[in-house]
């Protein structure tokens, strides 16, 4: 049973607002699991390998981003209460900027071409600042539990800063003249892993573990400071990159990096004192995934390969986590919606279906197994990359991951189509 105190379900959008993003965002995994297999060495030799870019921003705006945008459009009223205006047109414009944003984007860094960059950047810089409008207002109406709200306003801003470092390093490839561009490159991912992705994570994190796992809500000293810790850490890096200090902008992500390992220690921690025992596939991933973002922080402090932290933060947390999540929300929102519409039909005659019907736990199990292999390959692989047997761990993971992404696809559409079945009855 969900503990669901403190939501304000019933001023949830239209079904179809959050499930377009999600059933979109697992196409984008084939695409970079295809781009694996026919580049994989150049992947993970090299960070700053077109591949490596490519293969990068399908995964964090084609999947994440596009996962991370569908939930908002539904957790803003949900978790704190304000709709998002004129939620139902502008999801379509911002998932029409992004879906072709993204694939411009790609197909630009991939190879090359003053149209593809501009049109990827343009399309994105429309449909994200599109979001954040709509998305900012909800989030001034707020009135929901103070330390989500807290942190999604700095993930929001977390998100501007992503998207105009972004902007700014689409002009230096298209011959813009730009001092230290790999310090750019540098803080713009920082921005979008540690300020947009990690404060969001933080945010939702503070209402979906307890409610999800029954588990102690996190401590107010984590709650309190967290986010402002990361915006702190980042404001300093920017600033000593603005200033041409490209070395001690380490002296920000640090911080930043720190409060994200505490969060996911913290995280294990509730988890293991939850109060219902049961070890579902959501519980996996999110094992798994904060696993991943130790790890990663510890191959960070230690200066290991920069490759082989992109392999555990992009699939490990980009792809894990959300995945997981997906497992609890789609077949909530689908039972949710239902009963809803049951209750306005006075439909009682038809029985919904208890929420585990919507998306099997096993076959759920199953994809989080093939999520699991890929991580371990390709992360052996971006271990030993001049290794004799690193491609075929390569070819290997690329295989596991398009399996996991095609069986999580599948599973979605057949949680919709159970969705869209029942509700004819109504």
């Amino acid at each position: 049973m969900l503990n669901t105190a403190g939501l304000s379900l019933d001023q949830a959008p239209p079904i179809r607002v959050p499930f377009a993003f999600f059933l979109a965002a697992p196409f984008f995994v084939l695409l970079a699991g295809v781009l694996l297999l026919w580049q994989g060495e150049a992947v993970l030799l090299t960070r700053w390998s077109p591949s490596a870019l490519a293969l990068t921003h399908l995964i964090a705006l084609g999947f994440l981003t596009q996962v991370m945008l569908g939930a908002l459009f539904q957790m803003l009223p949900v978790l704190i209460g304000a709709r998002v205006p004129g939620a139902t047109w502008i999801a379509s414009l911002v998932q029409g900027c992004l879906i072709l944003g993204t694939l411009a984007l790609v197909a630009g860094l991939q190879w090359g071409g003053t149209v593809r960059l501009s049109l990827g950047a343009g399309a994105l810089a429309l449909g994200l600042t599109l979001f954040m409008g709509a998305a900012g207002v909800a989030l001034a109406r707020g009135r929901g539990a103070p330390r989500t709200l807290q942190a999604m306003r700095l993930a929001l801003f977390g998100l501007l800063m992503t998207l105009l470092l972004g902007v700014l390093l689409v002009a230096g490839l298209l011959g813009v003249p730009i001092g230290g561009l790999t310090a750019w490159v540098d803080l713009h991912l920082g921005w979008a892993l540690l300020g947009w992705v990690g404060m969001l994570i933080l945010g939702v994190g503070y209402q979906v573990v307890p409610m999800f796992h029954v588990t102690p809500a996190y401590p107010a000293w984590l709650a309190r400071s967290a986010a402002w810790l990361i915006l702190s850490g980042l404001l300093i890096a920017t600033a000593f990159t603005l200033m041409g200090w490209s070395g001690a902008a380490v002296w920000g992500f640090g911080p930043a990096v720190g409060v994200l390992a505490v969060f996911a220690v913290v995280t294990l921690d509730r988890q293991r004192r939850r109060v219902r025992p049961r070890i579902d596939v959501t519980l996996l991933h999110w094992w798994s995934a904060m696993l991943s973002a130790l790890l990663a922080a510890l191959v960070w402090l230690f200066g290991g390969r920069p490759e082989l932290i992109g392999v555990l933060v992009l699939i490990g947390v980009g792809l894990g986590l959300p995945s997981g999540m997906l497992f609890k929300i789609m077949p909530f929102l689908s039972w949710f919606h239902l009963q809803h519409r049951q209750v306005a039909a006075r439909r009682f005659d038809v029985r919904l279906p208890h929420m585990q019907a919507f998306i099997p736990e096993r076959s759920a199990r199953v994809q989080f197994g093939l999520h699991l292999g890929a991580l371990s390959a390709l992360t052996s692989a971006a271990i030993w990359p001049d290794k004799t047997w690193s491609a075929g761990l390569m070819a290997l993971g690329a295989l596991m991951l398009m399996g996991a992404a095609a069986l999580l696809s599948r599973l979605q559409f057949d949680c919709y189509g159970r969705y869209l079945e029942i509700g004819r009855r109504l």
